[in-house]
Parts: C-alpha cells; structure tokens; sequence
C-alpha cells in the first residue's frame, strides 16, 4: 500500500486561498536572494514566495517576496536594515526585558513579514538549519511569546482560525479567507 504524499503547509495556504500554480514566477533565483539578504533563508519560506508574489494573507499577514525581482529584493533588504536598526534602538527599549537580540548576532531575530497595523513577524534565527527556526511576533507595545514554526504554518493557523487562537490573539471571525498580491503593475485577489 502506498501513501498519499505528505501535503506542506504551501500546499495548504495554495488550497485556502485558491491560487493556482503558474499563477506567479520569480525573476531572481534563491541562491542570489540569500547572498543579497546575507543569510540562508527557510525551505518553507522559500517555497511560498516561489509560489506566490509579495502580498497579504487575509489581509492580516503581509509578506514581501525578494525573489520576485532586482528591485523588490533590493527593497526587502533595506525595509530589513531598516527595521533591525529600529529595533536596535536602546532608547526605543523594543528589546527591553526580553531575550531577544538582533541579526547577524547568533540566534538573532530576522524578520519575513508584518500584519500592517505596527506589527512584525520574526524568525528566531537560532539554529544553524533555517528550518528549524521558530516565529517570534510583536505588535507597537508588546511580544506575543514562540511559534514553533515554521512560518507557513503560522500563515496556515491564521487562515483557518475562527476566532482569537492565533499568534495575533485578533479575532479573525468574520475575515475573509484570502490572498491579495502584487507585482510589477498587477495586482491579483484570490478569496479562498
């Protein structure tokens, strides 16, 4: 008896959304983008944006894809500067009390995605597999504790959550299930 293919959580986000394969195709090639980022990235993480252009999950996850050009690779690595240089700000005390440090220090937080209200998503870069690293989130004041990871999976939980059991701790009763990306000059919706 043979068994069915394990299904990854891409596949899951692709099925919650429906967005079909072909749907989108990167310019750059992984091996580039890790050189530009200067860091190995998650396979998940990876085989998400090779699927999908930079864009908002149920508009309340927003993930911008550095593969999807020169240009937006180039841009997600300075919003990165950016962010890790804000969030190293001793006297913005985001890393007050917390046992959080920055990348590229070891196990230093990296971040992939925002939830458009002052929100950031981070992988805790911890390991030396990048698909081991877990999900740390922050909203404007506070840190919303670990995900195991990886980070399709909190995508996935996001998408199937019915109520305030999610990383957010919003209630997304009533938040349609959906995918709304860019890229170049279109812009696709996709309602699961």
């Amino acid at each position: 008896m043979t068994q069915a293919p394990k299904r990854s959580y891409v596949d899951e986000i692709c099925e919650l959304v429906g967005w079909r394969p072909g749907h989108f195709r990167p310019e750059l090639d992984w091996a580039t983008v890790e050189r530009e980022l200067g860091t190995p990235l998650p396979g998940d993480y990876k085989e998400l944006l090779t699927r999908f252009p930079s864009g908002g999950f149920r508009d309340v996850i927003t993930v911008s894809n550095p593969c999807q050009s020169a240009e937006d690779c180039a841009s997600v690595k300075d919003e990165n500067a950016q962010l890790l240089e804000i969030f190293g700000d001793e006297d913005l005390g985001y890393l007050r009390d917390v046992p959080y440090r920055l990348f590229p220090e070891p196990g230093g937080l990296y971040p992939w995605g925002d939830n458009g209200a002052g929100g950031t998503f981070w992988w805790i870069t911890g390991p030396a597999d990048p698909d081991e690293w877990q999900v740390a989130y922050n909203n404007r004041d506070a840190w919303h504790g670990v995900h195991p990871g990886p980070m399709t999976r909190v995508i996935r939980d996001l998408l199937v959550s019915t109520g305030e059991d999610n990383l957010l701790g919003w209630d997304m009763a009533g938040k349609p299930v959906s995918f709304a990306g860019y890229w170049g000059d279109r812009y696709v919706s996709h309602p699961g």
